[in-house]
This record gives structure tokens, sequence and C-alpha cells, in this order.
């Protein structure tokens, strides 16, 4: 009888692993479904953040060109602002070049019209054109061009006549004409009009 429960004992150890290993087995299968199912969530995320990543990446390198090409925008810029400011440093120096002829102009304008009211004072006038003389004035010139020398004539306005063209013409000083004449007018000599020719 001992070795029948001895036999039977013998024979349960077997079995008993055997359930064991199901057991075990049937755990195994359990974990590593369950393990399967908590890591496909986390595959997916590692998915994800690996598509987010190259997202990123693709955004970062537009970034990067956009910043290249406002350098190169804004080096075209500071090229463009330094034209400029030469241009304008140019233009100051051509007007104050400008400036400076102006004044240099407005100066001799002023001493020519100094010389010629000096001019108009002494009996200098801008002779008229050339006109036929008529008949009377060129009477008039031959009679005062044979006065006696030394001996004080009278003259007759012509036309064209100012008292340095009759000064010229008797051979005496303007300023003695002047004189001869007080109430005359070098800048209004009228046509016909009488006036003192002073003797040599």
């Amino acid at each position: 009888m001992e070795d029948d429960v001895n036999q039977s004992t013998s024979n349960m150890v077997p079995v008993a692993l055997a359930v064991f290993g199901i057991v075990l087995g049937g755990a195994g299968l359990y974990f590593g479904l369950t393990a399967n199912q908590r890591l496909n969530p986390i595959d997916e995320s590692v998915s994800a953040s690996a598509t987010s990543s190259a997202k990123i990446e693709k955004v970062i390198n537009g970034f990067q060109t956009q910043v290249a090409e406002l350098a190169a925008q804004m080096s075209e810029q500071t090229k463009t602002v330094s034209r400029l400011r030469i241009y304008s440093s140019q233009g100051e120096q051509a007007v104050k070049k400008l400036a400076g002829e102006l004044n240099t102009n407005r100066e001799q304008i002023v001493k020519t019209a100094e010389m010629l009211n000096e001019f108009a004072a002494a009996g200098f006038r801008a002779a008229p054109a050339p006109q036929v003389a008529s008949a009377a004035s060129n009477d008039a010139e031959a009679e005062a061009t044979t006065a006696a020398p030394g001996v004080a004539s009278t003259y007759v306005i012509a036309s064209g006549d100012n008292f340095g063209k009759i000064a010229g013409k008797f051979g005496v000083a303007v300023q003695a004409i002047l004189d001869a004449n007080p109430d005359a007018d070098p800048r209004r000599l009228a046509i016909g009009q009488t006036i003192q020719i002073p003797a040599k």
C-alpha cells in the first residue's frame, strides 16, 4: 500500500508541473497581450512625435531660408542707403557751388549796374540804331561844326545824340558840356533842343 501511495505521489508531480506550466504560460500570454496593448499607443505616440519632428524641422528650414533672404535684402538696402548718402553729398556740394556762382554773378551784375549808372549820370547813353538825319539836323550839325575854335557856339540835338557823342564831335570834355548846360538833363535830350558848346 505504501508503494501505491508513493507511486500515486510520483504521478501527481508531473501533473502538478504540467498544470503549473499551463498556468505560467497563460499568465505569460496574458501579460504579453496586455503589454502589447499598452505598447501600441506608445508606438503611435512615438510615430506621431517623429512626424511632428519632421514637420517642425521643415518649418525651421523654411524660417532659416526666410532669414537668409531677409539678410540679403538688408544688405542690399544698406548698399542703397550708402549710395543715397553719396548722391546727397554730391547734390549738396553742387548746390553750394551753384550758390557761389550765383553770388559771383550777382556781384558782377551789381558792379555793371553801378558802372551804367555812372555813365548815365555823365551823359553817356547807348546810341539807338542809326537813322537818316533830317535836313534841318544836317544844317545844324554843319553850322555847329563850322564854329571857329576858341569860340563858344550852340548845337541843336539830333536823333541819336548824347553828350559823349557831342563832346567827341567838338573835341571838348563831357564835363565842360555839362557845366555849360546846367539846365539840360543828359538822360533826357530832345531832338531839336539847343545846347551850348563851350570853347576849346
